[in-house]
């Protein structure tokens, strides 16, 4: 946390990435409204910020729900956000990255691309109730050097974390890479989640559980069938056929749920590299690409339900279309989920490089 020019951005990244954990960007959840007024120069309110807070607060009970560590870059100006945020997450811990107003003001108008203007350097100031004496807070200078202030941020969290000595020694003499980070990692996206709230929350369950039921019935089917083969000589001669059948919809489920969430792989190495219009134009053609796949699959898969209905398994004799039913479904879920991604290619505010976004705005 800080104020606008405090360098959050570049020194969350770092110290999720040496500590292993899931990164998250309060500038990304600013709604457009917010993004106009700050690009206007014009201070945000304690009204303004309410919405923004409640996302970030959804976004931290996921990574939670999903048992993964998270660094979040925000600036929790007031004592009042800081304590909207911990009663979201006990015990959550503030690191306060200080730095002096000039400085604020050198870094904030030597970068480009941002919607932070100079002008709002002084609300940033004229806001910030610093969090030194408050339960869980490390003040850190963030005018030293980069390496000063990530090994002081790294140590404490990681003294907080009960972690061997010989661990932290041996991590802050490496350079910091994903080789240095914790064994306890979590899943990075790499992408944000295509929507949130209460549907998602809900989608997410029943395809968690759904999996979850798919993988223990393989399970079951696969260790009873081996038990009966080598323990009495027999064996389940549907064994093959059901754990085949469970896992095509494991499959097709996991790849809707993976999507939702934006946890599919993703190369974009080389379209990084492009201004913000290409990449916005190269986005929209995948996602429509992929709707369409999806839809073509789905609409396949619907004539393959209607076909199998009259044909059953050779073994154990359940129709055929049965197998069809997640292909159809899941890629069907596919077509939205990629009509909405299109949809946010030009709704969202992209996210920044972290070479170049090294400094959060509020």
């Amino acid at each position: 946390m800080g104020v606008s020019g405090s360098g959050k951005t570049d020194t969350s990244h770092a110290v999720a990435e040496a500590l292993g954990f899931r990164h998250i960007e309060a500038d990304h959840f600013h709604p457009e409204e917010n993004v106009a007024r700050m690009r206007a120069g014009t201070p945000l309110s304690d009204a303004d910020r309410v919405e923004w807070l409640q996302k970030l607060t959804v976004e931290m009970q996921r990574a939670i729900d999903d048992d993964v560590g998270f660094v979040l870059a925000c600036s929790a100006l007031k004592c009042r956000y800081r304590d909207l945020l911990r009663h979201a997450v006990p015990g959550l811990r503030f690191a306060h990255l200080a730095i002096d107003y000039d400085i604020a003001v050198q870094r904030v108008g030597g970068r480009a691309g941002h919607f932070m203007p100079i002008s709002l350097v002084d609300s940033q100031f004229a806001t910030l109730e610093s969090p030194e004496g408050e339960p869980g807070v490390l003040v850190v200078d963030a005018s030293q050097p980069r390496e000063r202030v990530l090994e002081a941020i790294v140590g404490w969290m990681q003294q907080g974390l009960g972690l061997e000595i010989s661990e932290r020694e041996g991590l802050s003499a490496a350079p910091l890479d994903s080789a240095n980070a914790s064994t306890v990692r979590g899943a990075e996206l790499t992408s944000p989640p295509i929507y949130s709230g209460r549907v998602a929350q809900g989608f997410d369950r029943i395809t968690d559980w759904l999996m979850a039921a798919l993988l223990a019935f393989m399970v079951i089917v696969v260790f009873s069938s081996v038990v009966l083969r080598y323990a009495f000589g027999t064996g389940w001669t549907g064994a093959e056929e059901l754990s085949r059948l469970a896992f095509v919809w494991l499959v097709f489920v996991g790849v809707a749920s993976s999507m939702r969430r934006g946890e599919l792989m993703a190369f974009s190495m080389i379209r990084d590299r492009f201004p913000l219009l290409f990449r916005r134009v190269v986005d929209s053609i995948s996602w429509i690409m992929v709707a369409v796949a999806s839809g073509m699959a789905a609409l396949g898969g619907w004539h393959q339900m209607q076909f199998g209905w009259n044909i059953n398994s050779p073994v154990v004799g359940y129709p055929l279309a049965i197998a069809m039913v997640p292909v159809a479904a899941s890629m069907l879920a596919l077509t939205v989920l990629a009509l909405l991604q299109l949809i946010n290619v030009w709704r969202r505010q992209p996210p920044a490089h972290i070479a170049e976004a090294n400094v959060t705005a509020d």
